[in-house]
């Protein structure tokens, strides 16, 4: 007797360890960076490093910043057209995947088919009417030099300047391209081949939220990385 349940506890934990180690792959620890992976349509199949992550939406921790670019839609149709990674914080990243039959209205803008968007517009954005780079920008954009140089090193950087609503188009679209220079000088003086680097100011033409308010019109003075996918 004392043998048959001392054989069904070894079961029970046998069983209880690799059910723990079957989720690991979800499983989140303090201070990890974790990756919230959304697609549009919702519902796809996603890859992580070649290999099955699951049907969105659903977290991962990844090692790092780096790593949103294994994130990839598993046959699909129509095709991906834009992959675009929104930092939320320091431990944070959206991975949102869009499918569609043409290129995204931003994609279109710089003559691309599909593209990779780097959006910290939740993180850090500008003030009103400025386009100096806050020191909490700094940190993230040192990374995003970074994952330039290393992850993506070689091809065309697309830095685009947004602004909100307010204010008269041309004046926004002079300010929207300061603030892409700003963000560009930035990443020159951290690495990025300056030859590399297209600037593009483009006023309020693609928000990202409703301009109705007053956190949403911050959420739209920011600047975005695009990389051609």
């Amino acid at each position: 007797m004392t043998m048959r349940i001392l054989g069904r506890v070894v079961a029970i934990v046998l069983w209880v360890g690799w059910m723990q180690g079957c989720a690991t792959p979800g499983r989140v620890e303090k201070g990890q960076l974790v990756a919230e992976v959304t697609s549009e349509p919702a519902g796809l199949a996603v890859s992580f490093r070649g290999k099955s992550a699951g049907k969105t939406p659903f977290r991962r921790p990844i090692a790092s910043l780096a790593d949103v670019s294994q994130f990839q839609a598993v046959r699909v149709e129509p095709k991906t057209t834009e992959r675009r990674f929104r930092v939320l914080g320091p431990d944070r990243v959206e991975v949102l995947i869009r499918t569609g039959s043409e290129p995204s209205a931003l994609a279109k803008a710089l003559g691309l088919s599909r593209v990779i968007v780097f959006d910290y517009s939740d993180a850090t954005t500008f003030e009103v009417d400025r386009y100096e780079i806050k020191p909490t920008f700094e940190a993230l954009l040192t990374r995003q030099a970074e994952l330039l140089t290393s992850a993506f090193s070689g091809i065309e950087v697309y830095v685009c300047g947004h602004t909100d609503s307010t204010g008269e188009d041309n004046h926004n679209r002079i300010l929207s391209l300061r603030r892409a220079e700003a963000v560009s000088h930035f990443l020159a003086a951290h690495g990025v081949d300056p030859a590399r680097l297209r600037t593009q100011g483009f006023a309020a033409d693609y928000p990202v939220a409703s301009n109705t308010t007053p956190e949403n019109r911050a959420l739209n003075r920011r600047t975005e990385i695009v990389l051609p996918d």
